[in-house]
């Protein structure tokens, strides 16, 4: 069975506000989707992160060597703008990263498959803090398009 990484959530912001905006809100129904065509699915994150429905496992806080041996063990990897698509960019392990308001021509890799529904959802400016920026589930692509993009792959 192969293994996908799902790295969902972001750094809470400073002003502890619920839902941030770089979360991708429909990580749920793609971890169903993707459990239908056989995946194993394994939630990676900080202790503190909730935990998603229906994922197969879940590994928490891990030192940075552990995570790369997932990620050396997986098939690919989803995430967030987060993170994950960074450390597994310096370990050159290509996967999904879905953006939303950022932009993926500056915080992307071309090395992966870097969703965006649209450039007109970008925030003006790219560097300001997320703080002020409110969460809006509309400006990311749909769970349809990240489980076709996933297989893809060839999954």
């Amino acid at each position: 069975m192969k293994q996908i990484i799902i790295s969902p959530y972001s750094r809470l912001l400073r002003n502890n506000v619920k839902d941030h905006p770089k979360d991708y809100p429909y990580f749920e129904e793609v971890v169903l989707e993707l459990k239908k065509h056989g995946f194993e699915l394994i939630q990676v994150g900080c202790g503190s992160e909730k935990k998603m429905l229906n994922v197969d496992r879940y590994e928490f806080d891990l030192h940075m060597r552990d995570l790369k041996v997932l990620l050396d063990e997986s098939y690919t990897w989803v995430s967030g703008d987060n993170f994950f698509p960074h450390f597994a960019n310096f370990y050159k392990k290509t996967g999904i990263a879905i953006f939303g308001r950022s932009d993926p021509k500056i915080f992307g890799y071309t090395s992966n498959i870097n969703l965006l529904k649209s450039d007109s959802y970008l925030r003006d400016d790219q560097f300001w803090i997320w703080d002020d920026c409110p969460f809006e589930s509309d400006v990311f692509v749909s769970a349809n398009d990240v489980v076709s993009t996933v297989l893809s792959m060839g999954g």
